[in-house]
This record gives structure tokens, C-alpha cells and sequence, in this order.
């Protein structure tokens, strides 16, 4: 796992020694090496953290004819089975790494090495002959890449860290604000920063020195449901599943699990003891709230299988050490497990440095109690009609109608309505024009704030039924909120995680399986219910869907208070993006009656991120 920077020049615009300050920000994604490539104007860095080939794997690497140079941010899980092939076509390898393997792939396939990749990547090639770039990214976006052009230069990275110090990169997108506030991330191909994008999931890219911009395509989407499709038996299933998992046990360093309590964590460890001659080693998070807490069932499962089980006692982080992690994100992300999935990495750093993870479970097999949302028809109040005129006329916002005005909405409303934080509503808590200072409301763009979702579920039909809400979801929450965490909140630990779920041979055979074979009679995740009843105990699948949660009114009006209160004062003087008077409201009102989470959250991470940085709304 790593970090890497390119950056494609003809002329010395971006220099030498700020080349190599900018590949320093990526330190935490690679603190075991540093290797850099140049050749007159053409600068290739990378930051590594060795999991494989721990000799020979060090980057940036040159193909064995000397005209590709590549650097990569990944693991590849069927590099063995491609290296064979290219032997047996003549490939001659000089290392025994899988990043060797991507550069000798594309010397024979070019871009159709991406369609071959089983794994988690992000990489940049350099073609020294044609002067040209070719850029890819996972299929579901495990790892990041982000691009921007600048005075004719492509700039790539792993994250956007490094734009910071290549250039001027200091204006906020302020539609991406908006999306933040929306949905706790910033979906692709935004950033933060204005002129910075990231790469779409399952895209690539080429590039030619002295071209306006690179120009990208997807090669891989989610398939559609197709009825023919034969429903796996547990037999098959749970061969699948074991195979993705002791493929991804494959590592030259000491491996271990994320251990929740709940079914696809469960799994992973279940299967994982039967491929390790020695006990796994597995680690939870306890929570002191016990309707959040999941560590006895954890160590329920792990004395099952006979793990070396660790547990981290969540202690209540600071507002110092609060403001800390978030400044030290490269764009500003909401989801407030991101905290403890830090505190976890960190603790887990400290005893291997490769983890596996369940993230994936939930979105490939139906694990999510929203998506029933799409089947619960269109029950909406006599009034529906002119409830909502009538909130629009008045001059303020009635606190406590939320609940009334979603039993008003029509099916697509409603979803609208539960799947974002801020939208375009006229009520209390809902509504961006609240939190937005006027001059900003229309540059904004409010009245398109669930567009980057609709665009992306409209690929899979017109209504948001059961089968468009699960399969969004992959190229929207999976891609941009769990897996964006999961990255950021491990790397900034130098931790490398992998999620089996979302291996090629589990997708390509679940996906195209409609949504009625994997939520039967309302049992989420029925696939995996059957194999979860005979060899996990009882306590983890006979009980409700448990999420990985931060209990935020309690933390936002009790140890993360000072923060709040610094932020907001900072941002009033710094950032006239908001209605402060608004927040310090939302604040007053969860010191008192609690309640308030991502309302007053969201704004706070935004404005904390952005304080220790030079930068223009």
C-alpha cells in the first residue's frame, strides 16, 4: 500500500524540490520507502509501505525494454496466475512483485490490463517513447487518484494532499460544499478544490504532453439484474467467499482482521482460521455507550475460532486530538465513524501491518434495512399536496414537522429525504438555504443537490425501487463514504486493509443476481444468513443490523464541545460561507435537548479541515 505522485511537464513549471515536498505529504501512505523517477521535465514519486516483495518491490519501476516507468497504490490478487501467463508468453521478470506484473501486463495488452486486474489499485504508466500517460482506478475505488492541470502540466496523485504545495489549488469548489453537507462526502469526479477531480471508480485515463486534459473512460460498472442468473447454493457461496479470503491473506508481513461482531467481519475470521497455521489475530473497538457497544459478541466470535484477540477500550478523544485527525484529512469527509475506524487502524498498526475488513458485506449482498424503503409503496398523507407550498411561503422554519412532511412526500421524495443530511426542504434542520449565507445559495446550486446520486441510480432504471437503491449504492455510499474511510482513517495509521467481499469473483458472481434473491421475505442478506447460522454463534445473526456508529449529539455537546465552539468562532471571522446564528442555534439546542448530529457535524468538519489551510470560498 502506498502513495505516488507523477508529474507530466514540458517545461520546468513545477521544479525539483517542490516535486519532492509535495511526495513528503504522502508520507503516511508509505512510510517504509521513498523512490523517485525523472527525465528532463517528467517527475515520478512514490511513498511505499511494503506488504509484498519486500527486497525487490520498491518504486518507481522501470519496464525491462526501459520504455514504461510505473508507479501503483494497491494490491493485485491474481498477479501469480498473470505472471505465469506473461511467462509463458515470454515475460521475463526482474522482481517478484505485482506491480511488475501491471507493467509487463500493459507492454502486451495495453489498457485491456485492467479488465485482467483482481485487486485493489490506483496507477500512473509513463510511456517514454510516445510521451503519454495511462492512468487507472479500481472498479469500486478502493484506492484513490486524483488529477488537475496546471499551466499545461498533468498533475496526478494519490490523494490531494500534494496539491497543496504544487500550486496554487486553494479555491473551494462550493458545489462540492453543498455535496458535503448533502451526503457526508464529496462525490466523484469533485474535490474540494475547484480545479482538482478524481478519477471515477472503474475508470482510466490517457494522456498525451501538450494535450488541454486527460480523457477518461469507464471500462467496468456495476452489471444490471439479469434474471437468468442462477442463485448460488451455500456450498458454492461459501467456496467463493473462502477463496477471495485466503487469497487476500497472501502478504510477506504479519496479517490480522477488523473484528465488528456482525456477520460479514464474522465471516472473514471464520474462514481466515481454516487458512492460517497460526491463531488469527483480530481486533474490536468497545464502545461505553451499550447500545453501541459489540465487543462481547466480538470476543464471543473470537473464541469460537480461537483468535489472538485485542480490544481497544474507545476512549473519549479529545477536542484537541478531534481537531487534529480531521486537519490532517485531504478533503473534508462527514462520516463520523471515521474516528473510531482511526483509533482502530492505529491500534492495529501496532501488531500487523495488513488487516482485513467486511466493508462491501452490506451493499453486494443486502445488508442495509434502507433498502427496504423501496418496497414500502407510496402511503402519503390527504394534505401531501400543499403541505409542502405551505411550508415554502413561510418566513422561518417550524421545528418538529420533519417527520409529518416525509409521510407527505411521494416514493422518490422520500428516499430523497432519508438518504441526505441537508437537502432542498422547508423544514427545520433539512434545509440547505438555512445553513447557507444568501449570496451563496444559488451559486450552490441547491435545487440540484441530489443530482450526483439520481445521475449515478439512473443507470439501473427510472424508480427508486429495491434493485436502484442496492445498486446506487455501490457507485455512491460503498464507493465514496465506506471505502473513502476505510482508505483515509487506515492509511493515516500506515495500515493496509482489504475487503474480500469485493473481490472480482464475488462481484461478478452476486451482482448480476436481482435484489428479491439476496433480501428474501425481508431477511437482509439472506445469501449469507444460511452459512452465517452454521458456523457463527447465534448472538451474531439472530439480532438487528448494527452499525458502526458515534454517538455525535453526545460527543458534539459534551467532549467535543470547546471544539465546536472554536471552530465557529474561527470560521465567523474566517468564512462567511455560513448562517452562524444558525449553527450556534442547532449547538444551543443540542447542549439542552440533544438530538442534533450531522446538522451542526457536517459544517464543523468542513470548517475544521479547512482552518488550518489558506483557502477562498
Amino acid at each position: 500500500m502506498c502513495g505516488f505522485l507523477a508529474i507530466l511537464q514540458e517545461r520546468a513549471d513545477i521544479d525539483l524540490d517542490c516535486a519532492r515536498k509535495s511526495l513528503q505529504t504522502l508520507t503516511h501512505r508509505g512510510p517504509d520507502a521513498s523512490g523517485e523517477w525523472r527525465e528532463r521535465e517528467i517527475f515520478l514519486g512514490h511513498r511505499r509501505l511494503s506488504i509484498i516483495d519486500l527486497a525487490t518491490g520498491d518504486q518507481p519501476l522501470q519496464s525491462s525494454d526501459g520504455r514504461y516507468v510505473i508507479v501503483f497504490n494497491g494490491e493485485i490478487y491474481n498477479f501469480l496466475e498473470l505472471r505465469a501467463q506473461l511467462a509463458r508468453e515470454g515475460a521475463v521478470f526482474q522482481t517478484r512483485s505485482d506491480t511488475e506484473v501491471i507493467l509487463e501486463g500493459y507492454r502486451r495488452w495495453g489498457s485491456d490490463i485492467v479488465k485482467r486486474l483482481n485487486g485493489m489499485f490506483a496507477f500512473v504508466i509513463w510511456d517514454r517513447l510516445q510521451a503519454s500517460a495511462f492512468a487507472a482506478r479500481d472498479r469500486l475505488g478502493i484506492k484513490p487518484l486524483c488529477w488537475a492541470m496546471h499551466k499545461g502540466a498533468l498533475l496526478i496523485s494519490s490523494t490531494l494532499e500534494p496539491f497543496s504545495v504544487l500550486g496554487t489549488f486553494n479555491q473551494i469548489d462550493l458545489i462540492a460544499v453543498r455535496d458535503l453537507m448533502t451526503f457526508d462526502y464529496i462525490p466523484t469526479p469533485r474535490s474540494i478544490l475547484q480545479e482538482v477531480h478524481k478519477l471515477e471508480p472503474g475508470s482510466q485515463f490517457e494522456w498525451h504532453l501538450g494535450s488541454p486534459k486527460p480523457i477518461a473512460e469507464r471500462y467496468w460498472i456495476p452489471p444490471l439484474r439479469n434474471d437468468t442468473s442462477i442463485v448460488p447454493d451455500e456450498f458454492e457461496l461459501e467456496s467463493l467467499l473462502e477463496f477471495a479470503v485466503q487469497r487476500q491473506m497472501i502478504s510477506d508481513v504479519p496479517i490480522g482482521a477488523f473484528l465488528s461482531g456482525g456477520i460479514d467481519s464474522s465471516l472473514l475470521v471464520a474462514l481466515m482460521a481454516r487458512h492460517s497455521s497460526r491463531p488469527v489475530r483480530t481486533f474490536s473497538v468497545a464502545f461505553t455507550e451499550a447500545d453501541l457497544d459489540e465487543s462481547t459478541i466480538a470476543e464471543l466470535v473470537a473464541h469460537r475460532f480461537g483468535t489472538e484477540h485485542t480490544v481497544l477500550h474507545a476512549e473519549e478523544l479529545g477536542a484537541e486530538g478531534l481537531l487534529e485527525l480531521i486537519g490532517r484529512l485531504d478533503e473534508p469527509f462527514c462520516d463520523a465513524a471515521l474516528v473510531p475506524t482511526y483509533a482502530l487502524s492505529e491500534m492495529t498498526k501496532r501488531y500487523v501491518k495488513v488487516a482485513l475488513s467486511g466493508d462491501g458485506g452490506d451493499e453486494v449482498f443486502g445488508g442495509y434495512p434502507k433498502y427496504l424503503l423501496g418496497e414500502n409503496g407510496n402511503h402519503r398523507l390527504p394534505f401531501s399536496s400543499w403541505f409542502d407550498y405551505a411550508l415554502r411561503t413561510l418566513p422561518w422554519r417550524p421545528r418538529g414537522v420533519g417527520h409529518i412532511y416525509a409521510r407527505t412526500l411521494a416514493s422518490a421524495d422520500r428516499v430523497r429525504f432519508s438518504w441526505t443530511c441537508y437537502g432542498d426542504f422547508p423544514v427545520f434542520r433539512k434545509d440547505l438555504r438555512q445553513l447557507l449565507r444568501r449570496p451563496y445559495q444559488d451559486i450552490s446550486e441547491i435545487e440540484n443537490y441530489f443530482e450526483p446520486w439520481e445521475r449515478r441510480a439512473r443507470r439501473y432504471g427510472e424508480s427508486y425501487d429495491t434493485e436502484v437503491l442496492m445498486r446506487a449504492d455501490l457507485e455512491t455510499y460503498l464507493s465514496e463514504n465506506c471505502l473513502v474511510k476505510t482508505d483515509r482513517a487506515s492509511m493515516l495509521a500506515s495500515l493496509e486493509v482489504r475487503v474480500p467481499y469485493l473481490d472480482n469473483t464475488i462481484l461478478d458472481r452476486i451482482l448480476p443476481l436481482p435484489a428479491s434473491d439476496k433480501i428474501v421475505n425481508k431477511q437482509l442478506k439472506s445469501l449469507l444468513y444460511s452459512i452465517a447460522r452454521r458456523l457463527l454463534p447465534k448472538e451474531v445473526w439472530n439480532r438487528p443490523k448494527h452499525g458502526f456508529n458515534v454517538p455525535l449529539d453526545i460527543r458534539l455537546a459534551g467532549a467535543w464541545r470547546t471544539a465546536v465552539e472554536t471552530v465557529l468562532d474561527w470560521g465567523e471571522s474566517n468564512i462567511d460561507l455560513f448562517d452562524y446564528h444558525y449553527l450556534r442555534r442547532l449547538q444551543k439546542i443540542n447542549q439542552s435537548e440533544g438530538g442534533i448530529t450531522g446538522e451542526i457535524w457536517n459544517p464543523f468538519v468542513f470548517l475544521a479541515w479547512a482552518m488550518p489551510r489558506a483557502l477562498k470560498v
